[in-house]
């Protein structure tokens, strides 16, 4: 192994040049993990950060540990994918090579690569044993573009070093003015931002990855701040908005959007960073309420920029005419010329945009293999830029997962040659007798497998583990085309192609949704206790059987879950209930035996309070009254199964330590009611 920073030494010159333009480098250093990590010693530096497996030499830092690692710029950078390829994680690490910077990626033989098992194909898989020699169509199309790029650099086992071609000169500065800005895109965007706001008017800022937006946001914050005005922050998630409250300077407060629709706190300003990742909805209600700043990403898994534009902006165009826009167009980190961003957009589809669809034509569908997914690379961008529009938490793990992870399909739409939409299928269930019995008990969680396990666990129902289901997980059709039966047509088609015994799936219920869901014969079978904080809605769970055994037992399962929501109606979901008065349900009835048995299994093992208050209530309803308990621990035990019951408030007002230790003592209460004879 050469001396620590050889390497840096040995091409000085090269480096220096990089420095100079502002680029940034890939390289691949492929062979046995040990001759990998030697090789990357001889580069590392005192500068740099090494994701994976490694010499403690190098202070190696897990995976886990990416996020805390995101707010700093490195020389040089070291993933170790011996240890597993991690899309999600490799995309944010290299969005921290400071200009000039290297990145090495450490991985086996590149033509073996994508059948050695990689150790991220776990998190694809419902047991860690079926990832086992599984082949990764993922990774086989990773190493296909990397050596497709000419300013990738190679280092193989058994080869020869690599030589670096020096660039040409093309000096690149990076200094911030007096306001923060890097360049002369966020100078004039900033001036766009607090022109608007002076006049009380929305304004959109729109930009790719790495432009600095939210940066920008920070800053105009702050500017606002100083001229006294009431100003927060809102964003799709506070991880979201955590770059903007950095830059802030403590100017600024989070608020996530349905907060802020519940309590419209005055207001003279509020940023929205990531609007695109909003629904259209929301961003519309508070732009009537508020003087808006909508910042979002244009391409990259933040937001969908498509989505933004055919949805948000006509509608704001309508609202507020007098609007005025922004667009950072530079990278405020790295040149314009630097290799390495175009290179992560490919790998990762960041850049993926579904292409405008023809406004009429007859619909074909087809299924195509994940194999040819990974093979073609125009059908598999439209297709991901189409599933991005979907989903506001659309990650580069998706990718990964549609071409790695077993029982994955996509059926498409298409008129003419372009895909206007999409579903996103996963087959699930046939899970074996003792492993769903596990999950009913709240002793096994295996991945994946929603369908069967929601209904095992928060509903009880063991016998689901044993059905099939096909598993729409995501369905989108082209802004440009929708309003005219796609996606109704779409789903017939799932339904006709099934051969499980449901096709399900779990959404957010709001009305359209649900009344869609229900006119293609679909029946809720679960609704979630709490809404997302993004969009406001609680999930809905549906359900329609396909076999004679699935129509046989869905009617109780239903029955079973208008007796929960029943109870529920008078609590949490109450409100949710009325503004839903199209769901479709059958007349309630509970099973006593089988609340007997899920109650003791509360008692005596780790079922779920929020799932089991319904029939721990009903079974307190017949027994309490009999039971031999203090009128201390009946109280505890009625304000605990109220329907509207918040645990670490009553745990305090019963002076208990806290949540856990109010659960700890209704166990036991719930077990002393089932042993008292009755």
């Amino acid at each position: 192994m050469k001396a620590a920073t050889g390497c840096l030494t040995e091409h000085a010159a090269w480096l220096a040049r990089l420095a100079l333009n502002g680029e940034r480098r890939l390289l691949v250093i492929s062979g046995r993990a040990d001759w990998c990590e030697r090789q990357a010693g001889a580069w590392f530096g005192p500068d740099g950060l090494w994701l994976g497996p490694g010499p403690d030499a190098c202070a190696p830092q897990p995976l886990g540990h990416i996020s805390r690692l995101l707010g700093r710029e490195y020389r040089v950078l070291v993933y170790n994918a011996h240890g597993g390829f991690h899309p999600q994680a490799f995309g944010a690490l290299l969005g921290t090579a400071r200009a000039g910077g290297l990145v090495l990626l450490l991985c086996p033989p590149l033509a073996l690569w994508p059948a050695r098992g990689d150790p991220d194909l776990a998190r694809h898989v419902a047991l860690p044993e079926q990832a086992e020699g599984l082949y990764s169509l993922f990774l086989q199309r990773l190493v296909r573009l990397l050596q497709e790029d000419p300013e990738v650099l190679f280092h193989c086992e058994g080869g020869p070093a690599p030589a670096p071609r020096l660039p040409p000169p093309r000096p690149w500065r990076c200094r911030p003015d007096r306001h923060g800005c890097l360049n002369p895109g966020q100078r004039h965007a900033l001036a766009v931002l607090l022109a608007a706001t002076r006049r009380r008017r929305p304004v959109l800022l729109t930009a790719d990855r790495g432009r600095g937006k939210s940066a920008l946001l920070g800053r105009l914050a702050a500017r606002l701040a100083r001229r006294g005005l009431s100003l927060a922050l809102t964003a799709p998630s506070p991880a979201t908005a955590a770059r903007a409250l950095e830059h802030a300077a403590g100017g600024l407060g989070f608020i996530a959007p349905d907060a802020l629709l519940a309590t419209t706190p005055p207001l003279d300003v509020l940023l929205v960073d990531e609007a695109a990742a909003i629904p259209v909805p929301m961003l519309l209600a508070l732009a009537q309420r508020y003087c808006c700043v909508f910042a979002t990403t244009e391409h990259g898994y933040e937001g969908t920029g498509l989505g933004f534009q055919l949805k948000f902006r006509p509608a704001l165009a309508r609202l507020a005419p007098e609007r005025r826009q922004a667009r950072l167009e530079e990278p405020a980190r790295w040149s314009r010329h630097d290799p390495l961003e175009p290179l992560v957009f490919r790998l990762l589809a960041l850049d993926a945009d579904p292409p405008s669809p023809p406004p009429a034509g007859r619909l074909r569908f087809t299924l195509p293999e994940p194999a040819g997914l990974a093979g073609d690379e125009t059908l598999l961008r439209q297709v991901f830029g189409l599933l991005a529009l979907a989903h506001y938490q659309t990650n580069p793990d998706d990718l990964r997962r549609l071409l790695d992870a077993p029982g994955h399909r996509l059926l498409l739409a298409w008129r003419g040659p372009v895909p206007v939409a999409a579903a996103w299928l996963v087959r699930e269930g046939e899970l074996a007798p003792a492993l769903g019995r596990e999950i009913r008990q709240g002793r096994r969680r295996p991945r994946g497998h929603l369908l069967p396990q929601s209904l095992a666990f928060h509903g009880g129902l063991e016998a689901a583990c044993g059905f099939s289901y096909q598993r729409v997980t995501r369905i989108v059709v082209h802004p440009g085309v929708q309003r005219q039966g796609l996606g109704g047509q779409l789903l017939a088609e799932v339904v006709r192609r099934a051969d499980t015994d449901f096709v399900g799936a779990s959404f957010g219920a709001s009305p359209e949704l649900l009344a869609f869901w229900q006119q293609q014969g679909f029946r809720a079978v679960r609704l979630g206790l709490t809404a997302d904080g993004v969009s406001g809605l609680h999930a809905a769970m549906v359900l329609r059987p396909l076999s004679e055994r699935a129509r046989a037992v869905l009617p109780g399962w239903r029955a079973q879950f208008a007796a929960d929501l029943a109870f529920f109606a008078r609590g949490p979901l109450a409100g949710w209930l009325r503004r839903h008065p199209g769901l479709r349900l059958l007349p309630p009835l509970a099973d006593p035996h089988r609340d007997a048995r899920l109650a003791a299994e509360f008692a005596h093992g780790h079922r779920d309070l929020a799932a089991d208050r319904p029939l721990l209530a009903r079974l307190a309803g017949h027994r309490l009254g009999q039971a031999r308990l203090s009128i201390a621990e009946r109280a505890l035990l009625t304000d605990l199964l109220d329907p509207g019951a918040d645990t670490v408030t009553l745990a305090r007002a019963h002076g208990l330590a806290g949540q856990k230790a109010a659960i700890r003592a209704l166990r036991r209460l719930v077990g002393l009611l089932l042993a008292d004879p009755q």
